[in-house]
């Protein structure tokens, strides 16, 4: 889920990078996502979906907050906004799938991690500038655990469940689009945020390269959301485990 940050850049240079028809399919295909979330609502009742789809409406309207209160200057940096994003970002979904994960040993994992990454994300808070400066580390961090704990669920339902089951199992297009996009975007990011941030003149033949990238990741995401979409339509309400 891609956030877009506004740094402490020229304008031309954001406009570079922001003007682009992507992100406007980006952004719409993930509120239409949202949307259909909350049409199938009802499918999902007594499972953990429910905070799955509140965190999409959540994420949406932090970009929009974020983005409405750095153009009208009403902050002079909306960084903030993405680091208490990053908190119930991960928690939720480490939660979420260990609440599906049966095997003694990846739900031991699974806590393990979330302990470290909260590790991280503390020491983050304590010796950084936790309202002007990017958590990287708990993004990157968060971004590998999360693709390894995806994969620990993806084993299980392999393994335990027939084929019809598992296609109709929301979980299963939930971690094929969140997998999809950690292992697109976790390179693309931190090539981008330790390489692009250094550029400081529009004219910078590195700003098409790194504009490149972002069209990736955004690619990337506009995938992401379709497969939430299809995957709230096409799963089944007693394959959503509780």
């Amino acid at each position: 889920m891609i956030l877009e940050i506004t740094l402490d850049l020229s304008q031309d240079r954001l406009n570079y990078v922001l003007n682009n028809p992507l992100i406007l399919i980006m952004n719409f295909l993930e509120m239409f996502s949202l949307l259909t979330g909350l049409f199938f609502w009802n499918k999902f009742k007594g499972s953990a979906i429910p905070w799955f789809i509140l965190f999409l409406g959540y994420n949406f309207l932090n970009e929009v907050f974020a983005a409405f209160f750095y153009i009208y200057k009403l902050v002079d940096t909306n960084i903030v906004f993405y680091n208490i994003r990053f908190l119930i970002y991960f928690v939720l979904l480490f939660l979420l799938y260990n609440s599906q994960l049966r095997q003694s040993g990846f739900k031991k994992a699974t806590l393990a991690f979330i302990g470290l990454w909260l590790f991280s994300y503390i020491y983050f808070i304590i010796a950084s500038d936790f309202w002007f400066q990017f958590a990287v580390l708990p993004a990157i961090s968060g971004g590998f655990l999360l693709m390894i704990v995806i994969l620990f669920y993806l084993i299980e339902i392999i393994n335990k469940s027939s084929l019809l089951s598992i296609k109709s199992n929301l979980y299963l297009y939930i971690s094929l689009g969140l997998l999809l996009e950690a292992v697109v975007q976790l390179p693309v990011f931190i090539t981008w945020f330790l390489g692009w941030t250094q550029v400081t003149e529009i004219s910078d033949a590195r700003n098409a390269f790194f504009n490149s990238l972002r069209q990736v990741s955004y690619a990337a995401s506009c995938v992401m959301y379709i497969i939430f979409i299809y995957g709230f339509y096409k799963s089944k309400p007693q394959e959503v485990k509780s």
